[in-house]
């Protein structure tokens, strides 16, 4: 599978998601919904402002709204999500945000998926007032909770993606698992109803039922993309090392091994370097790093790559 282009390809952004490690007083250490959107995109801009430092350019947000307030508080923070907007335009910040793991558009619940349906409007509303003029470029990641018995899933996402608002389903997308539907059951859902899907390089090392090579798995991913929506792919290494639980309430502290799946502190340059030979000649996209350490392990890995492999570094911005 290969891809070619008459015009310049933009370099890969790496990111990172959620917790700022360096600095803790920063946006992206809690999920649930703040007391009002304003203190959210306050300590965003803040964000934004040590992203700039680091020359980062792509971060998974932390921000839900409350569901009775949600477009109230979005129209009272009208001037500082436009402030915001022209602020990212101008610097080429991207902006994504992981819905919550118990999101499901693909369960048989209906009262449940109701509730997901509203949880994703919302969360687009949000990303459309930070893209601003743009086209859509912030995009929000679910995951299909569904068991890998529950064939009916696929049927049931597919007819819910169809009702969202045109908005949502511009910035919706799905990632597959460690577990449960695999790579090749959501692309088979990819066909029912176009939604794009993020390619995650751990999840297709611990769950590939179709065999498939990273680079094919890659290309097919990356070929549910709509043209002018930059595929986001993610990145992490699996947590090889035992870590200690401290003891509570009179127990004693236990060593814990790591768990299946579990991320990293920090991502193995080596992993790295494997995904970008496997991408050669394939379209560009975004990268999202997916380690504990945050933008600890962005810099760390950034540096390692443009000593190991400098030609691989070039193609990252």
């Amino acid at each position: 599978m290969t891809w070619c282009s008459s015009t310049p390809v933009a370099p890969i952004r790496l990111g990172f998601g959620g917790r700022v490690v360096a600095r803790p007083d920063l946006a992206g250490a809690g999920r649930g919904p703040v007391a009002h959107l304003s203190l959210a995109l306050a300590r965003l801009g803040d964000t934004l402002a040590y992203l700039e430092r680091l020359r980062v350019r792509y971060y998974r947000v932390a921000l839900s709204l409350a569901p009775q307030e949600a477009y109230v508080q979005l129209v009272e923070c009208a001037p500082q999500l436009a402030a915001l907007a022209e602020r990212i335009a101008a610097t080429g910040v991207r902006l994504c945000l992981h819905l919550p793991p118990g999101l499901d558009l693909g369960g048989a619940d209906d009262a449940a998926a109701a509730g997901a349906l509203a949880e994703v409007e919302r969360a687009a509303a949000l990303l459309a007032a930070l893209d601003g003029q743009r086209p859509p470029e912030g995009i929000m990641v679910a995951h299909l909770g569904t068991a890998a018995a529950d064939l009916q899933a696929g049927a049931r996402f597919a007819a819910r993606y169809a009702a969202l608002s045109p908005q949502a389903r511009a910035r919706l997308v799905l990632e597959h698992g460690h577990a449960g539907p695999s790579l090749g059951r959501l692309l088979a859902i990819h066909q029912q109803c176009g939604v794009p899907l993020v390619f995650d390089s751990l999840h297709w090392e611990l769950h590939n039922p179709e065999r498939l090579s990273l680079a094919l798995a890659l290309g097919l991913a990356l070929a549910t993309w709509p043209p002018g929506l930059r595929p986001e792919v993610h990145l992490s290494s699996q947590r090889s090392e035992a870590h200690l639980l401290p003891g509570r309430a009179g127990a004693p502290p236990r060593v814990l091994p790591p768990r299946p799946g579990q991320h990293a502190d920090f991502v193995a340059a080596g992993d790295l370097e494997r995904l970008l030979r496997a991408a050669s000649g394939l379209p560009p996209f975004d990268l999202m790093l997916e380690a504990k350490a945050g933008e600890l392990a962005l810099l760390r890995l950034r540096s390692e790559i443009a000593r190991r492999a400098p030609a691989l570094a070039n193609r990252l911005g």
